[in-house]
């Protein structure tokens, strides 16, 4: 049988669109690499895009120009590209962009199947940010691109769950993400003796990453002998804001912003860490805690995000969002000494490394376009109603917690 051809359609290929774009080209690759999808990718051309394309090695990639606002993407040639080549099949990384009227239009062209994976943004807390704009977006095209979606891509299943809750009915792939395991266990660098702990948080500096709690909570306790690096990419000018909190409360002393971290830089800084805090409103996977957690360093997150995991294998705290619950976990984690921080991200490593890496996630995703392209019988991990937890915790990636 000869190899499928898949498009990876998303609005942008490069670092500016974070997680996504890391998500979207781990699983890529990984799909590729087990020999039997060949994967094309296809974005749009933005400052980054000719900078971070070499990340996407050996996929070919494809850009395009776009017209009007970046936040919409509008870009004929785009679509116009995806029509020339006869891919098997789509799979759209993303919402609320012209992608979605490409993928779409595309399938009605072809009567050819595609997936479609949301990445949070059909949260409820990402539903409420710009809900007008939203709303007559899913009118005009997003809700006509999902519903006509083969299945739609859930990374746990508290994002299958809001999927359901946003009103569609589809068929779900229940995958979760994964993360690239760290190459070299001695980027870990002893500290030295007199230097402060380190808590680390790195993702996107934005309102939904709950980071105006964490500069209260950290004021509230002024721990001594730590320091806390605010690490990340500034999005819709929040770091200012945070910047702010920081001045305002007289923490500057503990608090730094190291600015944008990348590739072997973000790898010793997770392993220079003795904590990682994510205190987000919301995250359909949160990428950065798996990354964390694969560098050996234990968690601090809300349960707005879908790792209750962390609990359950002793590697960190799943609490709830707000100041008062992260700051008693804060105090906690404090409070153990360094010994017992590293005991708990050693199995943070572990869980990662048993449930979390990317193999047998590319599998499982391959099995999904198999079925869709009416080459084997639809896999265990595709669930046409309200999603359970599994008897076992397992190691299928079929099955995240």
């Amino acid at each position: 049988m000869s190899k499928a051809a898949i498009a990876y359609l998303t609005q942008s290929l490069s670092r500016l669109a974070g997680g996504l774009s890391e998500s979207a080209r781990c699983l890529a690759q990984s799909v590729h690499s087990g020999g039997v999808m060949s994967v094309t990718v296809i974005g749009l051309k933005d400052e980054r895009a000719e900078l971070d394309k070499a990340l996407w090695t050996p996929l070919p990639i494809q850009t395009y120009p776009f017209l009007g606002p970046r936040s919409l993407g509008y870009s004929p040639q785009l679509a116009a590209g995806l029509a020339a080549t006869e891919y098997d099949a789509v799979h759209l990384h993303g919402l609320w962009t012209y992608t979605s009227v490409a993928a779409w239009q595309w399938a009605r062209r072809t009567s050819r199947p595609y997936v479609v994976s949301p990445h949070g943004m059909l949260e409820p807390w990402a539903l409420s940010r710009s809900a007008i704009r939203k709303r007559i977006a899913s009118h005009l095209y997003q809700g006509r691109c999902l519903r006509g979606a083969a299945c739609v891509h859930a990374t746990s299943m508290m994002e299958a769950r809001n999927i359901r809750l946003a009103g569609y009915d589809n068929l779900i792939a229940l995958i979760p993400n994964g993360v690239e395991l760290p190459k070299a266990i001695s980027l870990h660098e002893p500290r030295k003796q007199n230097e402060p702990r380190r808590a680390l948080f790195l993702s996107r500096i934005h309102p939904k990453k709950g980071l105006l709690n964490l500069v209260e909570a950290w004021h509230i306790i002024r721990p001594v002998g730590w320091e806390l690096l605010i690490v990340g990419p500034d999005e819709d000018g929040h770091l200012e804001r945070v910047k702010a909190a920081v001045r305002a409360r007289a923490l500057e002393q503990q608090i730094s912003f190291p600015g944008e971290v990348w590739g072997e830089e973000k790898t010793r800084l997770y392993c220079g860490s003795n904590l990682f805090v994510l205190p987000s409103f919301s995250e359909n996977f949160g990428l950065v805690i798996a990354e964390a957690l694969s560098c050996g360093v234990p968690v601090i997150t809300t349960r707005a995000t879908p790792w209750q995991e962390l609990a359950e294998r002793g590697c960190g705290w799943w609490i709830e969002t707000g100041v008062e619950p992260l700051v008693a976990a804060l105090e906690e984690a404090f409070a153990l000494p360094a010994a017992s921080l590293s005991a708990m991200g050693a199995r943070g490593s572990t869980l990662v490394e048993d449930r979390y890496s990317w193999g047998p996630i590319g599998q499982a995703m391959t099995r999904v376009y198999e079925w869709i392209l009416g080459r084997r019988s639809r896999p265990d991990c595709v669930i046409d109603s309200e999603p359970r937890a599994p008897k076992s915790s397992g190691t299928s990636p079929c099955h995240p917690q």
